[in-house]
């Protein structure tokens, strides 16, 4: 992330599903609990969880690993209140739907639709004496793994959309009632900006915001919303993160080339995943290169879950032949590793990114010999 060549291509993903975890450890953790939608049911249940991913981590041989994130962060008295058997109201408000088939979790909607809502609405608290325990806990646990380790947190517009209900209705109210929109985005921003503080407190290696901005026809909201609303509190876990020496990265699916330049411009060290069929990965190297760290961009919608071992490689020296030449590159999926995955894709990619991604690149040498 300092933009400068390592040894080898950096490798790793910071998002994987319940089934992979289990897959790899050979032991159980349920989507309904543990999906990284999903929050969970046991404080203790959650702790456990967390660290297991940095032990996957590790058996896969990534360089860095997700070990805390503010969707599991939790107090011991939490439980999801049920609405029936397949739907649920996490800590932060959201409905989410559990999906047997697809093994895991996802958002369908929010608790908050009126202004009497917003009044009663708390979002967790991060500073919580059983969330620091958490925290401390499974610090102590992974700080002497040979191992980056990552803590995944978000701004503020992913929990206030979802909380709120819906994309569209968050967009409409921003419009007809602003005051409500700000209200809301503000009250969840404070919580959000309070977990990447004692995410950065605990000594963690980077911090992973993770709110999505775009699909793949461009951003969600418009750019003068977006630099309004959602700017100010990305920046404020840039200087959260430059107080502390730790560099911020951002995740974002979708076309961000509209507000691509605000995000840049914030302080992040790093984009990813630069989404295939969204962006190119290539050409936001040549872009941008030489100002932000990229991370990304092996398929995940069909290559890994779908594709031989000969597909995965060629995917992976796809990614390094577009963005690692002169550093600045981490190999990752293009977005996460999901219960349809193939493990053995997994491992394969892996593999080729040791095999092919070691400095000085095989590929910039043919170009240049």
């Amino acid at each position: 992330m300092d933009l400068g060549e390592p040894d080898r291509v950096p490798v790793t993903d910071l998002a994987l599903d319940p089934p992979i975890v289990y897959a790899i450890l050979g032991r159980g953790f349920s989507g309904r609990v543990f999906s990284m939608a999903g929050g969970s049911e046991d404080w203790g249940r959650s702790l456990d969880y967390r660290i297991s991913l940095v032990e996957v981590c590790f058996k896969l041989g990534f360089d860095a690993a997700p070990a805390l994130s503010d969707y599991s962060l939790t107090t011991r008295g939490y439980r999801p209140r049920y609405i029936d058997n397949a739907r649920y109201v996490d800590h932060w408000g959201r409905v989410m739907q559990v999906s047997e088939k697809a093994r895991t979790t996802f958002f369908v909607d929010g608790i908050v639709h009126s202004e009497d809502d917003l009044e009663s609405y708390e979002p967790p608290d991060p500073f919580h004496p059983d969330v620091l325990e958490m925290v401390d806990r499974i610090m102590r646990r992974v700080r002497s793994m040979d191992i980056a380790i990552v803590a995944q947190c978000h701004s503020g517009w992913h929990f206030a959309f979802q909380v709120r209900g819906g994309i569209d209705r968050i967009l409409v109210d921003l419009y007809r009632r602003p005051s409500f929109a700000r209200k809301l985005i503000d009250r969840i921003a404070r919580s959000c900006i309070g977990f990447a503080k004692v995410m950065a407190e605990a000594g963690v290696d980077a911090i992973w915001v993770t709110d999505d901005y775009a699909d793949r026809r461009g951003p969600m909201m418009n750019p003068a919303m977006f630099r309004e609303y959602e700017l100010p509190n990305l920046r404020e876990i840039v200087r959260i993160g430059e107080r502390y020496g730790i560099p911020v990265l951002k995740h974002s699916d979708g076309n961000l080339y509209p507000i691509l330049d605000d995000i840049v411009e914030s302080g992040v060290r790093c984009l990813h995943p630069v989404e295939p069929e969204a962006m190119d990965l290539r050409d936001v190297k040549e872009r941008y290169g030489s100002r932000i760290c990229l991370a990304g961009n092996v398929d995940c919608k069909y290559i890994l879950p779908f594709g031989r071992e000969e597909d995965v490689r060629r995917d992976v020296r796809r990614c390094i032949d577009a963005a690692a030449e002169g550093g600045g590159f981490i190999l990752t999926s293009s977005n996460s590793l999901h219960a349809n995955v193939k493990v053995e894709n997994i491992y394969t990619m892996v593999d080729e990114a040791r095999r092919y991604g070691r400095y000085p690149l095989k590929s910039f040498l043919s170009k240049h010999v």
